[in-house]
C-alpha cells in the first residue's frame, strides 16, 4: 500500500503548475455538521485566452483563507478569500497590433501585463451522492466558481514613438465535476471528472505616441466565455494527520500542455 501512495504523490508533484480555472480543491473529506475547517491555500494556473484576436497565455497565483462547514452529514460548503496576482504574456505572443494609421507588426511587446496582488474571493459546494460504508468509497458532486479584478498596462516600443494599453480586467471561473473519494488507512484518495468555464470582461484605454503627440482612445468594453475545451480531470490526496491537520495536494488535466497543482494545510475545529 506504501507503493501506491507514494506513485500518487510522485504523480501529483510531477505535472506542471499549470492550469485552467478554479479546481476541485480540498478537503477530500466529507466535513460533516459537527465540524469547521480553516486552512491555507496555494494555487498556480495558467490558461490561454483568445484576447484581442490572438490566444494570449495568462498565467495567475492565489493564495486563500479557506473556511469549510459541513451544514449536513451530506452537505458541505465553503468560502474563500486572498490575494490573487494575474499576468498576460504578450511578449511571447509576438502581437499583432492595431493602430489607427493601420495594421503593422513590430514583434515583441517590451511589457507585459503583470498586476499586484489585489483581492480575489469564491465559493463553493460539495454534495455527497453516495456512501458505500463497507470499502470507505463516497461519490460526490462539486461546483462553485471564483472572482478577481486586476489592473495593470501593456507596452510597445516602434521606431516612431509607443503603444500603451492602459488595461482593467475581470475574471470568474466556474466549475463542477463529480468525484470519487477512497479512504486508505490516513489518505483520502480523490479523483474526477469536470467542467470549467471562464468569463473575462476587458476596458481597454490605449495611447498611441508619435513624437509629441499622443492619441488617447478609449475602447467599448468587451466580454467572451471561453469554453474551446472544457473538460478535465483531476486526482488529489489528503493526508489526515493528528488533532484534525489535513495536507492536500491536487492537480489536474486538460490535455497534455495545460495542468494544475494546488497545495493546502487545514485544521478541523469543532463547532459549538
Amino acid at each position: 500500500m506504501k507503493k501506491v501512495y507514494a506513485f500518487f504523490l510522485m504523480l501529483i508533484i510531477c505535472i506542471p503548475a499549470q492550469g485552467w480555472t478554479d479546481m476541485l480543491g480540498n478537503p477530500g473529506t466529507q466535513v460533516g455538521e459537527k465540524n469547521l475547517f480553516v486552512g491555507i491555500e496555494y494555487s498556480s494556473a495558467l490558461k490561454v485566452y483568445d484576447i484581442d484576436t490572438r490566444d494570449i497565455e495568462t498565467t495567475s497565483e492565489r493564495a486563500t483563507l479557506k473556511i469549510t462547514t459541513g451544514l449536513s452529514d451530506w452537505f458541505d460548503f465553503f468560502v474563500k478569500v486572498g490575494g490573487v496576482n494575474l499576468t498576460m504574456n504578450y511578449k511571447e505572443a509576438e502581437y499583432v497590433y492595431k493602430t489607427s494609421g493601420g495594421t503593422e507588426n513590430w514583434g515583441n511587446a517590451t511589457k507585459n501585463f503583470e498586476s499586484d496582488y489585489t483581492a480575489g474571493f469564491g465559493a463553493g459546494t460539495r454534495i455527497r451522492l453516495l456512501n458505500f460504508v463497507n470499502s470507505d468509497t463516497r461519490v460526490y458532486f462539486q461546483g462553485g466558481g471564483f472572482f478577481l479584478k486586476a489592473k495593470d498596462n501593456i507596452q510597445w516600443e516602434i521606431s516612431r514613438g509607443s503603444i500603451n494599453k492602459e488595461r482593467d480586467i475581470k475574471l470568474f471561473d466556474l466549475y463542477a465535476g463529480l468525484g470519487i473519494a477512497k479512504k486508505m488507512d490516513y489518505i483520502d484518495l480523490t479523483f474526477g471528472v469536470g467542467l470549467s468555464e471562464v468569463w473575462w470582461e476587458l476596458d481597454d484605454v490605449n495611447s498611441e505616441s508619435t513624437g509629441s503627440s499622443t492619441i488617447r482612445t478609449h475602447i467599448p468594453k468587451r466580454d467572451s466565455f471561453e469554453s474551446k475545451n472544457p473538460f478535465f480531470g483531476f486526482i488529489g490526496l489528503d493526508f489526515i494527520l493528528p488533532n484534525e491537520y489535513r495536507i492536500s495536494l491536487q492537480a489536474g488535466m486538460r490535455n497534455i500542455d495545460e495542468g494544475e497543482f494546488s497545495v493546502a494545510i487545514s485544521q478541523g475545529l469543532p463547532k459549538d
